[in-house]
């Protein structure tokens, strides 16, 4: 226990000291818990829910060398510039090193000076790289992007199966995967794969809050991407596009709007796409117009929205890039143009050598297709795809996407629309798919149509004045609702069932719901000086001056500016604005290194803009206070509410006690309970308010040190918690 102690005072330490923050997330703190365990583990965290920190963090408490898989150059160089400038010694060895740097960096991994040490699968199991690994005693292995080794997953790569082989060569090492978008069924491939021992599963929550989801119509690819760029001047923003063409028609028709964008896809040469990611990174390069080619070794945290300019081809895609945007956690905006004539362009690229393999393609597209056209909360619709149950905490819906935000409505007239289409299809014995019969209700006179006859058919026409995309959204709902059927194979086809006769033949009435923004210009937050999101009581004019030091102090170092500090941190010190170089420490997101390294130009900028600092703002704080709980947290409220004790409390949810007593502190802050007697005895809770009213609530260690060190961390962090 005295062990443990030690050992968890080292990891607050160690936490504040390197990254400047005062605790980890509960599901961090598991992850780290189980890795200083050494144990074998799945774990599957949302893009900006701080995956790194887990392997990172358990690395600089052990005597060892933790090797991290990654599968792209620029993602490990990220990775590597950002611990470094905090302080942390790390390499990677890949093929962008020349002899002299890859020399250096193997003797310091033989001397036991190395840490992290990022490698692609590739070059892991070259013979060498073994050889150094088995001499370094590799204390566990970290693979990132894991998913790439499922074939159910949306990004497969066979490179990455030959990770199978790691516990065959390195016995009784654990290794741990990490990845931002798994399925249940491609997180236990995860497990199979990597042949993991007994492992522990660790899954986040996949809600992104603060993202805003929107669909809207593709009816004119260009102006609609131009109004979405519009709304976030001087902002990072990726626009996803299908095709090589399609990224450079966009990216051109962006400038000639006066909107300075760049294209990117891999017909670029390798210098010209490693100069592109290098700006953006560095926040030279705003607007970014992409094939998917680029954003997986794209770590800036600042990006405030991304745009689909064609349909991804799998949910967990979607996931993945729309995961991009708002990394940092402020709001941020996430755009899908739709329109079906996509989904058969998709479906037309399938590779057909595989049977099996295009029927799964088939159907990861059709659950992006539903998502389009659904009428549910887009928050809700993502979470239950990834086997997550989603409870809006805002009435009347998530209050960050179009459905919830009133873009969906009562189609007028729908049930004489819903039965003009099922008498359509049951007039006529054709078998053929929804973009067919939506061309006939639209009174197409194509070959295809003519030649079978379906010119003659029962309401042939009946929609010509509509567009064949809104049309084909009421087929699928009537797909949706059991009143037609489509027959699986390579072209579906779809008939009427019999509950769409009864349908018709009673009269029966039928619902079905448009979503507006497939049929109107999307409404949006317009952001404020060029930002989305603020800290209470921040200065713009001086965040924007810190943001152009940021990015001058990022070109001349060469890493991205997201490496040096995040937006957040900025605007924190822009409200905060403290005077001292120990004021600084106490900002979360503000490490000792880079209060060493950047804290006098810090200071600078801010006693220049002649406003008021901490020390003319009595009672000011550095530490955030929450204002939500968090949803895993809001899943224990019942219990804590009902007064179990943090021992019932883990034993029931199969959590270790220190990880509830987190989620206790979280819930005792937002909740404020009348007593927290419960959990803390009153003797403790006098003694603890006394020495904080000597140290400042604002770090645990000096009111641990006041108490002499007879109460725990763990009294302490509610206690505090509760004085709000």
């Amino acid at each position: 226990m005295v062990a443990e102690q030690s050992l968890m005072d080292g990891l607050s330490e160690t936490l504040k000291r390197i990254w400047g923050f005062e605790s980890l997330r509960p599901l961090q703190q598991e992850v780290v818990e189980s890795s200083l365990a050494n144990r074998d583990a799945v774990v599957v965290m949302p893009t900006g829910g701080g995956k790194s920190l887990c392997f990172q963090l358990p690395a600089l408490l052990s005597s060892s060398l933790t090797v991290v898989i990654s599968p792209l150059i620029a993602l490990m160089k990220d990775q590597v510039d950002a611990l470094r400038v905090v302080g942390v010694e790390a390499a990677a060895l890949n093929s962008s090193m020349d002899e002299e740097e890859e020399a250096d960096t193997r003797r310091k991994v033989l001397r036991g000076e190395m840490r992290l040490l990022y490698v692609s699968p590739e070059r892991l199991l070259l013979s060498s790289t073994l050889e150094l690994l088995r001499q370094a005693k590799v204390a566990r292995f970290a693979v990132d992007e894991a998913h790439c080794i499922s074939a159910w997953g949306h990004d497969f790569r066979p490179e990455f199966r030959q990770l199978g082989r790691l516990k065959e060569l390195f016995p009784g090492i654990p290794v741990q995967a990490f990845t931002a978008t798994a399925t249940p069924q491609v997180q236990r491939d995860i497990a199979i794969q990597l042949r993991m021992e007994r492992p522990r599963r660790f899954v986040g929550v996949f809600d992104r809050p603060n993202l805003t989801y929107r669909i809207v119509a593709k009816d004119d690819a260009v102006r609609r991407t131009i109004e979405a760029v519009q709304r976030y001047p001087n902002e990072g923003v990726i626009v996803y596009c299908l095709s090589r063409k399609d990224t450079e028609t966009i990216a051109n028709a962006l400038v000639a709007n006066g909107i300075e964008a760049v294209a990117y896809h891999a017909g670029l040469p390798n210098e010209t796409r490693r100069r592109i990611s290098e700006d953006f990174a560095q926040e030279r390069a705003n607007i970014i117009v992409a094939t998917v080619a680029f954003g997986m070794g794209i770590d800036r945290a600042n990006v405030r929205c991304v745009i689909h300019e064609c349909l991804p081809k799998s949910m967990e895609g979607y996931q993945q890039e729309t995961g991009r945007a708002g990394r940092d956690g402020m709001p941020s905006e996430c755009v899908l143009l739709y329109n079906h004539g996509d989904v058969i362009r998709l479906k037309r690229l399938l590779d057909g050598s595989d049977r099996e393999l295009v029927e799964h393609q088939n159907r990861l597209l059709e659950e992006v297709r539903r998502f389009a056209t659904s009428h549910q909360c887009r928050h809700k619709s993502l979470s239950e795809y990834f086997g997550q149950e989603y409870v809006s905490t805002e009435e009347g819906g998530c209050g960050a996407c179009d459905v919830c935000l009133g873009g969906m409505k009562l189609l007028e007239g729908s049930t004489e629309i819903a039965h003009k289409i099922l008498r359509a299809i049951a007039s006529l014995r054709i078998n053929n798919g929804v973009a067919f019969w939506a061309a006939v209700l639209t009174g197409s006179r194509a070959k295809r149509i003519t030649d079978r006859g379906a010119d003659r058919a029962e309401g042939f026409g009946s929609f010509s004045s509509e567009t064949t995309d809104r049309v084909t959204t009421w087929i699928h709902q009537l797909l949706d609702l059991g009143l037609l059927v489509a027959e699986e194979g390579q072209y579906a086809t779809i008939s009427i069932t019999e509950e769409g006769r009864q349908v018709l033949a009673s009269e029966a009435d039928v619902e079905l719901i448009e979503n507006s923004a497939l049929i109107q210009p999307a409404k949006a937050r317009k952001s404020k000086s060029g930002t989305v999101t603020e800290v209470p009581g921040m200065d713009h004019a001086l965040f924007e001056r810190m943001r152009e030091w940021r990015k001058q102090t990022a070109q001349e170092q060469s890493v991205p500016a997201y490496v040096i500090m995040h937006d957040l941190t900025l605007m924190r010190l822009a409200a905060i604005r403290p005077s001292s170089i120990d004021g600084l420490k106490e900002i979360p997101g503000i490490g000792y290194r880079q209060s060493e390294n950047y804290g006098q130009a810090l200071l600078d900028l801010i006693a220049a803009s002649g406003l008021p600092t901490d020390q003319d703002k009595p009672g000011a704080t550095a530490r955030p206070k929450q204002t939500a709980l968090p949803n895993k947290t809001a899943s224990y409220a019942t219990g804590f509410q009902a007064g179990l004790s943090v021992a019932e409390m883990a034993e029931k949810n199969g959590t270790t006690e220190r990880t509830m007593w987190d989620h206790l502190a979280t819930w005792v802050e937002v909740a404020r309970p009348d007593s927290i007697s419960t959990w803390v005895p009153v003797e403790i809770q006098e003694k603890v308010k006394k020495a904080i009213g000597k140290t400042g609530e604002d770090l645990l260690k000096p009111i641990f040190e006041e108490l002499g060190g007879e109460i725990s961390y763990e009294h302490i962090k509610v206690v505090r918690a509760s004085l709000g």
